[in-house]
């Protein structure tokens, strides 16, 4: 049972680190596109005429940030579903360890971030 703890903690941690590496490099790809976008802008506005007025909007980078890592994420899905079922099969089974005292914890600790 505690082999398959591991495996799942194993997992687990391997596709948080996929994730992340494939955050990152959607995100440097979004950078990328933004820049190349940025620079298509600038060099179409250089071409207009100066006394001609435009409406513009800028974002912060805090919500250029934002709309990069919502984008990002998209892709990702982080279920195994192979996974889950193996767990719940070792549940009903009875065959996997429920540790009622870090549960209980957890939950302690939780209610503790809640009422802050």
């Amino acid at each position: 049972m505690n082999n398959i703890n591991n495996q799942y903690q194993g997992v687990t941690q391997a596709r948080a680190n996929n994730a992340q590496v494939k955050s990152d490099q959607k995100t440097q790809d979004l950078q990328q596109q933004a820049s190349t976008t940025q620079n298509q802008h600038k060099a179409q506005e250089s071409k207009t005429l100066p006394n001609q007025g435009a409406d513009q909007a800028k974002f912060t980078p805090e919500s250029q940030t934002l709309l990069r890592m919502t984008q990002a994420s998209k892709g990702v899905s982080e279920i195994d579903q192979k996974k889950v079922d193996e767990i719940k099969q070792a549940l009903e089974s009875g065959q996997f360890p429920i540790d009622t005292a870090r549960i209980a914890e957890k939950m302690t600790d939780l209610e503790k971030l809640i009422q802050g």
